[in-house]
């Protein structure tokens, strides 16, 4: 086995060495990897939160870092170091839980940090030596002062939201830009929404914060110097404070016309973003392919249910029109399971899927993570079930439906699933879709041409439909190949993003599994 990668930090005569950990994602609709094994990357993002530790060294200690992205290559659980720091979200629990034993039983000792050990600490005591509650910033500086003072505590815990001006761009010395389809770049954190499902407000807080324009943009640069042909916004909500995201809308699209190999962006937004047509062109001139869009259902009473009135102020299948016109793929994420929903969901869902010229969505069922407004509720009214949320949103639910059995909530969806991601039914959307694209902002980019890494993508994205696929997938393929040549450039890049992602979500949706009703 080569050496591994060493990223030095600090000037000091002696190093101590930390083996940053990122555990394996477990099989999960929202990991992608299907549509990151077509297109011959090894998993969706690199792990930022590891990659800021490293920039956050303070310069009067000296540390040697090594990255162990489980997602990349195995874990080396006898790599010689001094401390091994891990980070994690509820989802990746069991993994953490597996990789703090392993090395503590080698006597090696490890820091624990992230939202399950922020969210979660109770299930965290014991796992580790030292642990980290909320955001890192100011305590991961004031840990290594500590521990080279032989005097790091058990636990630092950072109380009060920072100031994102603190937090610099992550490191990305020790990341190889081919491992990854897209390099995340966080701008703002908090939510002024209020959502009972979701726990991203106890942990960020419900107040945007913002990092200075300038910052953005350089680790923008930071991504574009790597060889990144894309940058994932990993933000909660992009458009969390909207004066904010208009003045770096503003000044991106300036930079990326500018370069001769530009980039592409996706991220998570809320269907707000449909009202500001002047924010839609933004995005369509930054280059934006793909918004998460966060719908959750159609049905008003639901939204009512779980404080989602955002949703409410103007018809939502006009919103998601409006965001197709400027050829921004509106990603929708939809939720079953909801107090409101009886049998009659599963049809209702679909039509709207189906009305909405929607390609791509994703559909969760309806958890109740711990310490949400949600899981108070229904604790109180006895319908949890006994397993905490695992932090998977599409195999199991800890939640008891009110007008349905647990069952056939888990069944209607599993074929719901199936349903929308019939080849042909999707191919009728995908076509629909397409002609509705009015503007994509790619007219003010007259100088992009793909490059080396994009020609290989697509040449294996051909081998993989025509000779590793499905009958019917195959001919959806075939077909929109020969459709291509009458489309202009940009619509032909939006065809083939949706039908690199169709072929993760096809197996996804196809592959034998067991779906109890736990």
């Amino acid at each position: 086995m080569p050496p591994p990668k060493v990223k030095r930090c600090g000037l000091a005569e002696h190093y101590r060495r930390v083996y940053l950990v990122a555990p394996r994602h477990p099989e999960s609709f929202w990991s992608l990897q299907g549509t990151v094994d077509l297109l011959g990357a090894k998993t969706f993002v690199p792990n930022s939160a590891l990659a800021t530790l490293i920039a956050l060294t303070p310069s009067d200690v000296g540390v040697e870092y090594v990255l162990g992205d489980e997602n990349v290559s195995a874990i080396d659980l006898d790599l010689p170091c001094d401390l091994v720091a891990i980070t994690g979200a509820t989802l990746h629990a069991p993994r953490i839980v597996e990789l703090c034993r392993a090395f503590r039983e080698r006597g090696i000792p490890v820091a624990l940090g992230g939202t399950y050990a922020t969210l979660q600490p109770d299930r965290c005591l014991g796992l580790a030596d030292h642990h980290f509650i909320g955001e890192a910033e100011h305590t991961w500086p004031r840990f290594l002062r500590d521990w080279f003072a032989g005097a790091a505590q058990p636990v630092y815990k950072q109380d009060a939201f920072i100031d994102l001006e603190d937090s610099p761009g992550p490191d990305w010395s020790l990341i190889e830009s081919k491992d990854y389809l897209s390099i995340p770049v966080q701008t703002t954190r908090g939510c002024p929404n209020r959502c009972d499902f979701c726990d991203v407000i106890q942990y960020l807080g419900r107040k945007p914060r913002v990092k200075p324009v300038r910052q953005v943009l350089d680790e923008i640069k930071a991504a574009h110097a790597l060889g990144a042909n894309a940058v994932f916004f990993s933000d909660d909500n992009f458009l969390g404070n909207k004066a904010f995201t208009r003045r770096l809308l503003t000044e991106l699209v300036e930079w990326n016309r500018a370069q001769p190999r530009p980039l592409q962006f996706s991220t998570q937004i809320t269907v707000q973003v449909a009202d500001d047509e002047e924010l839609l062109r933004l995005l369509a001139n930054a280059r934006f392919t793909v918004l998460f869009v966060g719908v959750e259902t159609p049905r008003r009473n639901c939204l009512e249910e779980v404080h989602k009135a955002h949703n409410l102020d103007r018809p939502l299948d006009e919103r998601l029109r409006a965001i197709s016109r400027f050829g921004i793929v509106p990603f929708l994420g939809l939720i079953m399971g909801f107090d409101g929903d009886d049998p009659t969901v599963f049809d209702e869902i679909y039509s709207f899927i189906h009305d909405t010229d929607s390609p791509i969505v994703g559909i969760s069922l309806l958890n109740a993570p711990r310490h949400t407004p949600l899981y108070e509720r229904l604790s109180r009214e006895g319908r949890l079930v006994e397993s905490d949320f695992s932090g998977e949103w599409q195999l199991e639910t800890n939640i008891v439906p009110k007008q349905m059995t647990r069952d056939e909530l888990i069944r209607g969806y599993w074929e719901l699933f199936a349903r929308i991601y019939d080849p042909e039914l999707f191919d009728q959307r995908l076509q629909r879709w397409l002609a509705t694209v009015e503007y994509h902002g790619e007219e003010g980019y007259p100088n992009n041409k793909a490059n080396l890494r994009e020609v290989w993508m697509m040449l294996r994205v051909l081998g993989k439909f025509l000779f590793r696929s499905e009958g019917a997938v195959r001919r959806l393929f075939c077909r929109n190949i020969a459709r291509a040549r009458d489309l202009d450039r940009g619509t032909r890049i939006r065809m083939f993003t949706l039908l690199a992602q169709y072929r993760h979500f096809r197996d996804f949706v196809t592959k034998p599994r067991t779906h109890p009703a736990r």
